[in-house]
C-alpha cells in the first residue's frame, strides 16, 4: 500500500485547493518554522478520524476551516482527501485505489466519504485497522513524537507495540463484542420487564374480558326476558282491548274510563320502550369496549412475538461471539505450540553448529600438518637436487678425464698398460656415479610424485575446507534466520504472556482479582496466578480437561485464605462479574487412589494427563478425582451405566458428571 496524494481545500492555511503528490521513497515532510508542516500533519490526522479539536490546536472543530484574511473572505467548509494505491491486498478490498475524504461545515455538520461514497467513521477505522495507518498510529511521526514515545508510560508504549503486532483490531473487536453482549443483557432485562408487564396486563384484561362476556350473557338473557315480557304484555293488552271493546259495545257509559286506562297503558308501554332503548345503547357501548380490548390484546400479542424473535436473534449472536472466543483461544494454543517447535529447532541448529565448528577445527589442524609436511618434503627435494647436481658435475669431470686419457692413449701407446688400471677404475667409478645418478633421479621422481600427491591432498583438503566454510556460512544464515524467527516468536510470546498474566479468557471477576482490585500492592503478592496457567496438558486432551475442570478453569490461586472474604466482598460490591478463588491450603491431603479401577475402554485417568506444580497437585487431584477420559460420548454413556461413581470426559469436550448430567 502506497500513499499517493493529499488534497486540501479550505483547511487551516490552505485556502485554495492544494495537492501533495507523494512519489516512491517520500517518508517525511520537512521545512522551516511556519511553513505549514504541522498543518499537513493535522490534515492527515483529521481525515483519518481525529475527533479532538485540542489535538488539532483549536478550540472547536470549526476552527480548522480557513477563517479569511484582510484581503480574502472566509470559506464555508473545509475538505481533506487522502488517496492510497495498491490497496487490494493490504486492505482486503476489491479497489486498487482508496480515497478517504472528510468534510466539515461551519454549522458543525460533518461527513465522511470513501471513494466518493458516504460512509461512517467506524467504516474507515475498520478499513485501516492493523495497517499502521490511523490518527494515532506509529506510522505518523510528528516533531517531538519519538521523544514522547520513549519517555511515555509503559501503557502508552504498549499501544504502539500492539498496533505493530497486529492485535489492535482484535482487541477492538473484543471490546465491540463485549459492548454488544452488555447491550444484549440490557435488552434481555428490558424484554423481561416488558413480558412481566404484559403478563400482568393480560391477567387484568382477561378479568375484564370475563366480565364483558358475563355482561353479554346477561344482556342476551335480558333481551329474551324483555321480549317475552313485551309479548305477554302485548297479548294481555290485546285481550284487554278486546274486552274493552266488548265492554264498550255492551256498556256505552264506561267508554271514558276504558279510554283512560288504554292511554295509561300506552304511556307505560312507551316508558318501557324508552328504558329498553337506553339499555340497547349501553349494550352497544359495552360491545365497543370489548372490541377495543380485543384490539389491545392483539397488539400485545404482536409485541410479545416480536420480542421473542428479537430474543432468538440475540441468543444466536451470543453463540457466535462465544464461538469466536473459542477460536481465538485455539489460535493462542497453536501459537504456543509453534513457539515450542521453534525452540526445538534452535536447539537442533545449535548442536549442528557445534559439530561443524569441531569438524572445522580438526580440518584446520590437518591442513597445518600437511603444510608442515609439505615444507619438509620440499627441503628434502632441494637436498636431493643438490646431490644430483654434484653427481652430474662429477660425471662430467670423469668424462673429461676419459677423453684426455684416450687422447693420451692415441698419442702414446706406452702408457696404455699403466693407464688400463686407471681406466678400469674410472669406468667403475663412472658406472657407480651413473647408478647413483639413476637412483637419485628415481628418488627425485618418487619424491616429486609424493609432493604432487601431497599437493593433491592439500587441494582436496582446501576444497573440503571451502565446502565446510560454505556449510558454516549457510548454517550461520540459518541461525540468523532462526534468531529472527525467535525474536518474532519471543515478541508474540511476550504479548501472549502479558495477556495470560492479565487473565485473558477468564471471567471478568477473576481478571479483576488478577489485577489486584483496589489494592494491587497488597493483594497481588498473595496471588499465585490463574489455575489454568499452572497446568501443562497435551493438545489432544485440552478439550477433555477443560470440560472436566468446568468453571474451575476461571479460578485464581490465592495463597492467603484470609483475603478470600474481602476479595469476594469487593467483587460483589463493585459488580465486577463472576470470580473463583482456589485455596490450596484448604485442600485436604488424602489418598491418591481412584474410586474404582480404570474401565477397559477408557483412555486413562484425567489426572495422569496433567502436569502441575507440587503446590497445586493436591488441589488438581481433588478436582479430577474419579474423572476418566474416553474417546466419545457413546462410550462415556455406556461406561457411566457400569460405573455410577465415576465421571467421564470425551476428547470432543463433553462431560458426564456423577449425577448423570451431560
Amino acid at each position: 500500500m502506497h500513499l499517493q496524494s493529499l488534497e486540501l481545500l479550505g483547511f487551516k492555511s490552505f485556502a485554495d485547493k492544494t495537492t501533495f503528490n507523494f512519489s516512491e521513497g517520500v517518508t517525511a515532510v520537512v521545512g522551516p518554522n511556519g511553513c505549514g508542516k504541522s498543518n499537513v500533519l493535522d490534515a492527515v490526522r483529521w481525515v483519518l478520524g481525529e475527533q479532538s479539536a485540542k489535538a488539532l490546536r483549536g478550540g472547536e472543530m470549526a476552527d480548522v476551516i480557513f477563517n479569511g484574511t484582510d484581503s480574502r473572505k472566509p470559506i464555508g467548509f473545509a475538505e481533506v482527501s487522502l488517496t492510497f494505491s495498491d490497496c487490494s491486498q493490504e486492505l482486503g478490498v476489491d479497489w486498487h485505489d482508496v480515497r478517504v475524504t472528510r468534510r466539515v461545515y461551519r454549522d458543525g455538520n460533518s461527513e465522511y466519504l470513501l471513494n466518493k461514497t458516504a460512509c461512517r467513521l467506524k467504516d474507515i477505522q475498520s478499513l485501516f485497522a492493523d495497517t499502521g495507518v490511523g490518527r494515532s498510529a506509529y506510522s505518523i511521526m510528528e516533531q517531538g513524537k519519538i521523544d514522547l514515545i520513549l519517555s511515555s508510560r509503559p501503557e502508552d508504549r504498549r499501544t504502539v507495540f500492539e498496533e505493530a503486532a497486529g492485535i489492535t483490531k482484535y482487541k477492538g473487536q473484543k471490546k465491540e463484542a463485549l459492548r454488544k453482549l452488555e447491550a444484549t443483557d440490557a435488552n434481555l432485562l428490558r424484554i423481561g420487564d416488558i413480558i412481566k408487564e404484559v403478563k400482568r396486563q393480560i391477567g387484568s384484561l382477561q378479568r375484564q374480558a370475563g366480565k364483558a362476556r358475563r355482561y353479554q350473557t346477561l344482556m342476551a338473557d335480558l333481551q329474551v326476558l324483555d321480549t317475552h315480557h313485551s309479548r305477554a304484555k302485548l297479548e294481555q293488552l290485546e285481550a284487554e282491548l278486546q274486552h274493552c271493546q266488548e265492554e264498550i259495545a255492551r256498556f256505552e257509559g264506561t267508554d271514558r274510563a276504558t279510554v283512560a286506562r288504554i292511554e295509561t297503558s300506552e304511556n307505560e308501554l312507551a316508558q318501557k320502550r324508552s328504558e329498553l332503548d337506553a339499555i340497547d345503547s349501553r349494550v352497544g357501548d359495552a360491545r365497543a369496549e370489548v372490541q377495543r380490548l380485543q384490539s389491545a390484546m392483539s397488539t400485545h400479542r404482536s409485541r410479545i412475538e416480536f420480542n421473542r424473535q428479537r430474543s432468538e436473534e440475540i441468543n444466536e449472536l451470543m453463540a457466535r461471539y462465544r464461538l469466536d472466543i473459542a477460536t481465538a483461544e485455539t489460535k493462542r494454543t497453536e501459537q504456543a505450540t509453534q513457539i515450542e517447535e521453534a525452540d526445538a529447532l534452535i536447539e537442533k541448529t545449535n548442536a549442528l553448529l557445534d559439530a561443524k565448528e569441531e569438524e572445522l577445527s580438526k580440518l584446520t589442524e590437518r591442513v597445518s600438518e600437511l603444510r608442515a609436511e609439505r615444507s619438509t618434503r620440499e627441503n628434502e627435494l632441494q637436498s636431493l637436487q643438490t646431490s644430483l647436481a654434484k653427481a652430474e658435475n662429477r660425471l662430467t669431470t670423469l668424462s673429461d678425464e676419459l677423453s684426455g686419457t684416450k687422447t693420451r692413449r692415441d698419442a702414446t701407446g706406452l702408457r696404455i698398460s699403466e693407464l688400463s688400471a686407471a681406466v678400469n677404475a674410472s669406468t667403475s667409478a663412472r658406472d657407480e656415479a651413473e647408478a647413483a645418478v639413476e637412483r637419485a633421479r628415481s628418488a627425485s621422481e618418487n619424491e616429486q610424485q609424493s609432493v604432487e600427491n601431497l599437493f593433491q591432498a592439500l587441494r582436496a583438503a582446501e576444497e573440503q575446507l571451502r565446502e565446510h566454510q560454505q556449510g558454516l556460512s549457510a548454517a550461520e544464515q540459518d541461525a540468523f534466520r532462526i534468531e529472527r524467527v525467535i525474536a518474532e516468536k519471543e515478541s508474540r510470546l511476550e504479548v501472549l504472556q502479558q495477556l495470560n498474566e492479565e487473565g485473558e479468557g477468564l471471567a471478568q471477576g477473576s481478571q479483576a482479582v488478577l489485577k489486584g482490585l483496589n489494592d494491587p500492592e497488597r493483594i497481588r503478592p498473595a496471588l499465585a496466578g490463574a489455575l489454568a496457567a499452572g497446568l501443562d496438558v497435551e493438545r489432544e486432551f485440552v478439550p477433555a480437561l477443560e470440560a472436566a475442570f468446568g468453571r474451575n478453569m476461571h479460578a485464581v490461586v490465592l495463597q492467603d485464605a484470609g483475603l478470600a472474604a474481602e476479595i469476594l466482598r469487593h467483587v460483589a460490591d463493585k459488580n465486577l462479574g463472576q470470580a473463583a478463588l482456589a485455596l490450596p491450603e484448604l485442600t485436604a491431603i488424602g489418598s491418591d487412589d481412584h474410586l474404582v479401577d480404570l474401565p477397559a475402554d477408557a483412555l486413562g485417568w484425567a489426572i495422569d494427563r496433567v502436569t502441575v506444580s507440587a503446590a497445586l497437585a493436591p488441589l488438581v487431584r481433588r478436582l479430577l478425582r474419579g474423572v476418566a477420559l474416553v474417546p466419545d460420548l457413546e462410550t462415556a454413556v455406556r461406561l457411566k451405566r457400569q460405573h455410577q461413581v465415576l465421571q467421564f470426559a470425551t476428547l470432543a469436550g463433553e462431560f458426564v458428571s456423577t449425577a448423570g448430567v451431560v
